[in-house]
């Protein structure tokens, strides 16, 4: 089964609470070919990620009209997609090579950075001040510590890595 790492301002972004991060409602179609697909949700173990999620996406689950399709789609990817929980070590080497390029005080974005290294998956975000912007220097300082496979990508990116060619952009 493949997996996937995704930050909580994917989902975010997917409910266009941000202008412009899913004008064409390419997020949309990532997430379903993702559920589609079966792909394991990477999390940690020490319950960072899960603990964003229930802060920042639950409430708007709670929120969201019955009938609308994010609510159904939101609910799907926190409560029902199948998780591969990774445990973390906040004292291994990699972690200490993810907190001398994310020095700021920012655990959750150093969660979703080590998981996917451990994990050996593609981490998914749209957090272009900690993450994107550094993900040459992320890739470099984690490369003794991750898989093939891993690699931190915008949600533009993903959907046209991710997604078979018929629904790709």
């Amino acid at each position: 089964m493949s997996r996937v790492a995704i930050d909580s301002c994917v989902f975010e972004h997917y409910l266009n609470l941000t202008p412009d991060w899913n004008e064409d409602h390419h997020i949309d179609r990532l997430l379903a070919a993702l559920q589609r697909r079966g792909v394991e949700l990477c999390v940690d173990g020490n319950n960072r990620i899960a603990g964003e999620y229930d802060v920042k996406i639950k409430p708007i689950i709670l929120s969201r009209d019955e009938t609308g399709l994010e609510r159904f789609v939101l609910t799907y990817w926190m409560l029902h997609c199948p998780r591969k929980i990774i445990a973390m070590d906040e004292g291994d080497y990699c972690m200490k090579r993810i907190e001398r390029e994310i020095p700021e005080p920012e655990p959750v974005d150093r969660a979703f950075v080590y998981v996917a290294c451990v994990g050996d998956c593609k981490l998914v975000t749209n957090d272009n001040g900690h993450i994107l912007s550094r993900r040459a220097d992320l890739r470099k300082a984690t490369k003794e510590y991750r898989g093939d496979k891993t690699d931190f990508i915008s949600s533009r990116t993903a959907a046209a890595q991710l997604m078979p060619p018929a629904e790709s952009e």
